[in-house]
């Protein structure tokens, strides 16, 4: 007699978070677990930033009518249309804090990176800069613990969903990119972290197999 074929849980070619989803709950007998869950519906708020309607730092920092005009060399038309010459220039930085992976910005006055509140200031190309709702770009909570747990226990859909937090940074930078001016972008990625544990991991293992254990 032939047996049935199992249809056996499969991730497309570059899947959304919602595929992932689907795959972690295939996996789970129809769960999603709750750490998966904080850290997918993190990355979920993440990346749709620039979409949401309330006035989040993304806004505050892209929207033109924040922006020192006469510092950009720009202008108000008839049309109540903005337009400059340059854009105001940011600092990204990547980090884990405690909190998880973020994203932090820094404003430019000539050559200096600001961390302060600034409002008119000729130097400034931003007529307002307030650290406390613009320093933070975004964030991904729990994110360092996640990888951790993804080492220790996890599984396929567990590090999918790592690599689409690492294209949700990426297509974010990008969309900074296409609205304002990022003359740095530094720090510790997403990718170097996994890196670094991975090879932490495999250097024990090495060791342990050389001493036979």
């Amino acid at each position: 007699m032939v047996q049935p074929s199992i249809n056996k849980p499969v991730l497309p070619q570059n899947p959304t978070l919602k595929d992932i989803n689907k795959f972690k709950k295939q996996l789970n007998w129809g769960e999603l677990p709750p750490f998966y869950h904080l850290l997918a519906s993190s990355i979920s708020e993440f990346e749709s930033q620039h979409s949401m309607g309330f006035d989040n730092a993304l806004n505050k920092i892209c929207k033109p009518m924040n922006w020192n005009l006469e510092r950009l060399d720009g202008y108000l038309d008839e049309h109540n249309q903005i337009h400059v010459e340059r854009k105001p220039r940011l600092a990204i930085y990547q980090l884990f804090t405690d909190r998880g992976f973020e994203l932090h910005c820094f404003p430019y006055a000539k050559d200096r990176e600001i961390d302060q509140y600034v409002k008119g200031h000729r130097l400034m190309e931003f007529e307002t800069w307030d650290p406390g709702t613009m320093k933070l770009l975004g964030r991904i909570n729990q994110l360092h613990k996640f990888i951790e747990y993804y080492f220790q226990s996890g599984d396929k859909a567990d590090r999918a969903l790592i690599i689409y937090s690492m294209k949700a940074v990426d297509n974010l930078i990008d969309y900074m990119k296409a609205h304002v001016d990022v003359v740095k972008f530094d720090g510790v990625s997403i990718e170097q972290y996994f890196t670094s544990l991975e090879k932490k991991l495999d250097d024990h293992d090495l060791d342990n197999l050389l001493l036979g254990r």
